[in-house]
């Protein structure tokens, strides 16, 4: 038992010294964007190794080419694979460019002289301006996999392959596979300014839905862990976030978007940003896979339980998140399916029921996420890319994803879509719920139509909007030829330069679509209100006034309440009913003559405070009691005397 138990412990003390053995190349210079060619030396510390090395991404071999003088970079060392013309989506999908642009890939490793590898592969791709590979100011991101990982018809992750079935190609197909088992290891760099960035071993999946893995220029996430290499990618990829160290990234590429632009899910999160929601910072790059042009991706956080961890004080380990209104992504789904069936059989018109309502919801956050959506006419919703989560018996909060159908149409309605009860591919009575519940409750109506009124005036204003379309056409116009020939999405420049004209024309008329929208939805109707009068009480939560007011017919109104300086003091909806409505309103301890405004009806009103009768009176028998108390004192002395 003894010699079996040393035997099996063996091999971990020689692991240190195994490992301590391997022996990596080295090159002259790292891999990035440069504007001339220049030579590349590559070394070992051990002379009796043999570098050998390969141009086409994948990993060198004993048989591969042996390094024996610098190799100068040039054309000449460009792969001559040709992975473009691999056929990795339907045949009607599938474009064939007259030429790809390429960079130079170089992965290297140091082999004993049997062929047998004794260090990790080392890779650097070097993308020359002089040579026409000119990424026009953008990150590079460089994916390189041995072939058969990515194209071979039974395992390749990239290709139609076995599990293509020609009758369903929407769903069937290699690419359209989830799951580790679909997961292959690659080396992937990613090239800031001044080469910044990171150089390792990760895992890669295709990414989306099937219209985005089926597709040549594919949806793709990258995976960083240990038995790779390292267990993150360490780099401040966003301008807009402090994070440095991400676990799982997303690759989405341009010809996601439902518009030739292909910016419209950067520019729908940049929007979102300052909202009470999640959303995923994002910035576009150009992707190289095995040296060859793969267009223009936009690199951004996943959503996923590391993406809560590192924006919200969680433990990754600990939370459930529900994708499409239902599916548990992470966790269970066992609070969200229970949350939904109170949800079904409540009345949130019952004050009661919707505070029960209010402490599973965040309601502040599940308000902005419906309006953003709403507002961005995003016609993938409600059905598609919904995404909420929570910390087990914590409130469910909900996060802005995949904005790629919104911005199109500022004409979309909106509304019809979220109230729903028919169904439809990308509304259904299930996925409506939440909203036509909410929005019955008087409340929360009351807190959407002020916050949209708020934002419609600051977030959605077009002079907010337009820096952020001028910064990412500006940042894409250089690249956008390239990405025409590779992939003919978009057909031309000067399509792409028309959609991008649309998305203005969106941003320019939608605050004003949306509210006439939001006023037809609601029934906002200041011309149905047809006077205003008050009376003041006093109850146990404090000095109310109770406004009457009289609409002609069942409508929405806004209440506005002026000091006489003119400033805004109290503002709410109000919901009307056909004739006289009493409307309470809570002003505090506040006194002194007001303006209220109801729709087009007004009045002065002269509102006294019941406080400070009180604090005299009671200050008038501390006096009393005061003096009574001296006078008695002065007594007694008096008859001691």
């Amino acid at each position: 038992m003894k010699k079996t138990a040393l035997a099996l412990l063996l091999p971990l003390f020689l692991l240190p010294l195994l490992l301590s053995a391997q022996v990596d190349v080295r090159f002259s210079q790292g891999g990035g964007v440069y504007p001339d060619a220049f030579p590349v030396t590559l070394s070992c510390d051990n002379p009796d190794l043999v570098i050998r090395y390969t141009l086409n991404g994948g990993s060198p071999t004993g048989k591969s080419a042996r390094y024996s003088e610098p190799l100068m970079l040039s054309k000449r060392l460009e792969s001559r694979s040709n992975i473009y013309k691999i056929p990795i989506s339907p045949k009607n999908e599938f474009y064939i460019p007259s030429s790809v642009t390429k960079g130079i890939v170089i992965r290297a490793a140091a082999f004993d002289q049997d062929g047998n590898r004794v260090g990790p592969v080392v890779t650097q791709s070097y993308f020359i301006g002089s040579l026409g590979c000119d990424p026009h100011g953008l990150p590079v991101v460089s994916i390189c996999a041995d072939s058969l990982s990515l194209f071979a018809h039974d395992t390749g992750i990239f290709v139609p392959g076995d599990l293509f079935n020609p009758k369903d190609q929407d769903n069937t197909g290699n690419y359209a596979q989830h799951g580790r088992e679909w997961e292959r290891e690659v080396n992937v760099e990613f090239y800031d300014e001044g080469n910044r960035g990171f150089n390792q071993m990760a895992g890669l999946r295709t990414h989306g839905g099937s219209r985005a893995r089926r597709a040549q220029q594919k949806g793709l996430k990258i995976y960083a862990r240990q038995e790779y290499g390292k267990k993150n990618f360490r780099y401040r990829i966003f301008e807009e976030t402090e994070l440095e160290k991400y676990k799982r990234l997303v690759l989405r590429p341009f010809r996601n978007a439902s518009t030739p632009s292909g910016v419209n899910d950067w520019l729908a999160n940049k929007i979102a940003a300052p909202l009470n929601m999640g959303t995923t910072a994002s910035r576009p790059v150009v992707l190289f896979l095995n040296g060859e042009y793969w267009g223009i991706y936009f690199i951004e956080e996943k959503v996923d339980e590391r993406y809560l961890e590192n924006h919200y004080v969680v433990d990754c380990n600990n939370v459930n998140i529900i994708s499409v209104w239902l599916t548990a992504d992470v966790g269970t789904s066992d609070e969200w399916v229970s949350l939904y069936n109170w949800m079904k059989e409540a009345d949130l018109s019952d004050p009661a029921q919707y505070n029960l309502a209010a402490k599973k919801i965040d309601i502040p956050n599940i308000i902005d996420y419906f309006i953003y959506e709403l507002f961005s006419a995003n016609w993938d919703w409600p059905s598609n890319n919904a995404r909420c989560w929570q910390v087990p018996d914590g409130q469910w909060h909900w996060v802005f994803y995949d904005g790629d159908c919104c911005f199109e149409n500022p004409y979309y309605g909106v509304y019809e879509a979220a109230i729903c009860t028919n169904h439809k591919w990308n509304t259904s009575e299930f996925t409506t719920l939440f909203y036509r519940k909410l929005i019955k409750n008087n409340t929360f109506k009351n807190q959407f139509l002020l916050r949209l009124n708020q934002l419609n005036q600051t977030v959605f204003s077009y002079q907010n909007m337009k820096p952020y379309l001028d910064t990412i056409c500006q940042l894409l116009e250089g690249e956008i030829p390239m990405q025409v020939q590779r992939f003919g999405i978009p057909q031309s420049v000067s399509q792409w330069e028309e959609s991008c004209r649309k998305l203005d024309h969106f941003l320019s008329v939608r605050k004003d679509q949306f509210w006439q929208q939001t006023t037809n939805a609601f029934n906002l109707r200041n011309d149905k209100v047809l006077s205003v009068s008050f009376r003041q009480r006093r109850t146990s939560s404090g000095e109310n006034l109770i406004l009457h007011v009289t609409a002609e017919e069942r409508c929405a109104a806004l209440m506005e309440i002026y000091d006489p300086k003119g400033t805004l003091v109290y503002s709410q909806y109000v919901f009307l009913w056909k004739g006289k409505n009493k409307v309470p309103v809570n002003l505090g301890k506040r006194s002194g003559v007001y303006v209220v405004k109801v729709g087009d009806a007004k009045c002065e009103i002269t509102k006294t405070s019941y406080w400070i009768p009180v604090v005299l009176i009671s200050s008038a028998l501390v006096v009393c009691g005061l003096l009574v108390y001296l006078i008695i004192r002065r007594k007694r002395m008096l008859s001691r005397i």
